[in-house]
């Protein structure tokens, strides 16, 4: 190995967080965060693709066996190669999962200042039906293509307003897939006002994850989804989350992030973490937002994040910034366009649940007899490929994807010199959190 040259990866990120200790991640390579000591830092530092193992060792001083054993350690995820041939994530030839957001109704109880479903309130919820023609596509699809796991977000309009009806229907599309070798996860996107015993029980014993809205504390939240009398929902949203939460019923908790709402996100961050409920934020569509006082909000919130990493709170499991993955990494935003799509109340598969009512958009139906889902998916409307040049060379490429593709503007997303800034800081604190986890266990 001395006479190899080892060369760092295109896409390495190098930072320091204390006097001692450094991280280095390979930012296209999953899970590739790696701590290293300030001498460690140095070695990676020297590494320049010109010098091989034999001459690093002789200008760093380090015997050749530790330095071989040192480099084949970061080969192992790809922060360096000794050929330079590193890999990158690649879309997967056949989907193994399917994964569908499901429009269960027009139907909604608030009247939130951003919502973008063009339908709303213009129709109920999905037809019987339809809804068993669903459930009789997806079998056939999971039979024909041979899939392992299937999984459903019920989403609208309120989809709790329906739950009778998909009451009965979960049970039934679980069992006849697990009949097959077939998963079937399903979760209700929800704006969490309609929250009863009976849903309680049903989605403890069916295993239901909750994906809710909350947009703030109190008047935050109140000014962007009220209900259509005008009067707030924060009251009944803190009353249920927090039923939820003591039935341990999994819930995720996604923020619109807004000029509205921007002044309280610190809040909302330490009430989140006090609950120690995994959250994500987005940045509303379609609005401008003071990108001064958005970048102000966001460092006093991970600011806040960070501090309570030192009494045991878990940053890498329980935030999200937008559809950014810091450590899974992806070659596409989302499943649309690959292994999922939205369907609506008519049984219309679109590449999008925003593009419900748009007639411009092509789609497909799932009473259609000649195809199954994955035909549909690959026949329908494909955007995710349109990608600026400089995206596709950025060090962050597969961290961000260049954004939703259906929000994309000249190829990229309209936040791209935001996430130049937050994505160092998600690392950052991520490599805190694992230091802290290794001086907690002495490790270090």
């Amino acid at each position: 190995m001395t006479s190899l040259t080892p060369t760092q990866s295109p896409h390495l990120l190098l930072r320091s967080i204390d006097a001692d200790y450094s991280y280095a991640v390979n930012c296209a390579y999953p899970n590739s965060l790696r701590l290293l000591t300030r001498a460690q830092a140095n070695i990676l530092a020297a590494m320049d693709g010109r010098s091989t193992v034999a001459v690093l060792g002789e200008r760093l001083a380090i015997p050749s066996n530790v330095l071989e054993e040192f480099a084949s350690l970061l080969a192992q995820t790809e922060i360096i190669r000794f050929d330079g041939q590193f890999s990158k994530p690649e879309k997967p030839t056949n989907p193994q999962s399917l994964n569908f957001w499901i429009h269960t109704t027009n139907r909604c109880n608030l009247a939130c200042s951003y919502c973008y479903i063009s339908t709303l309130n213009t129709t109920e919820g999905m037809p019987d039906a339809t809804r068993q023609q669903l459930q009789e596509k997806v079998v056939e699809t999971a039979i024909k293509r041979k899939l392992k796991h299937i999984k459903f977000r019920l989403a609208g309009g309120e989809p709790l307003t329906q739950f009778k009806a998909w009451k009965t229907f979960i049970p039934q599309i679980r069992q006849r897939l697990a009949e097959i070798g077939c998963r079937f996860d399903v979760s209700f996107i929800t704006n969490l006002t309609i929250l009863t015993d009976e849903i309680i029980t049903f989605c403890q014993q069916q295993g239901i994850s909750f994906g809710i809205s909350l947009d703030g504390l109190e008047t935050y939240h109140d000014a962007s989804r009220p209900f259509k009398q005008g009067t707030g929902s924060f009251k009944r949203i803190d009353q249920n989350l927090k039923i939820l939460l003591a039935h341990q019923i999994p819930v995720t908790v996604n923020t619109v992030v807004s000029n509205q709402n921007l002044k309280g996100l610190p809040d909302l961050t330490r009430y989140l973490i006090d609950l120690d409920v995994p959250f994500r934020y987005s940045i509303v569509k379609g609005e401008s937002l003071d990108a001064e006082l958005l970048e102000k909000g966001l460092l006093e919130s991970y600011t806040i994040m960070e501090e309570a990493i030192q009494t045991g709170w878990q940053f890498s499991r329980r935030h999200q910034f937008c559809d950014l993955k810091p450590q899974e990494l992806g070659f596409h935003t989302c499943a649309s366009g690959f292994s999922g799509g939205a369907i609506y109340v008519d049984g219309t598969l679109n590449y999008c649940h925003v593009h419900f009512g748009d007639e411009a958009q092509s789609s497909h139906s799932i009473f259609d007899p000649e195809l199954d889902l994955v035909d549909m998916i690959e026949q329908g409307s494909h955007v995710e490929n349109n990608r600026s040049a400089d995206c596709k060379a950025c060090r962050y490429s597969a961290v961000c994807t260049s954004g939703c593709p259906v929000y994309r503007v000249n190829g990229k997303d309209p936040q791209c010199s935001l996430y130049h800034k937050i994505i160092p800081l998600l690392y950052d604190i991520q490599a805190r959190e694992r230091l802290k986890t290794l001086r907690d266990f002495r490790i270090l």
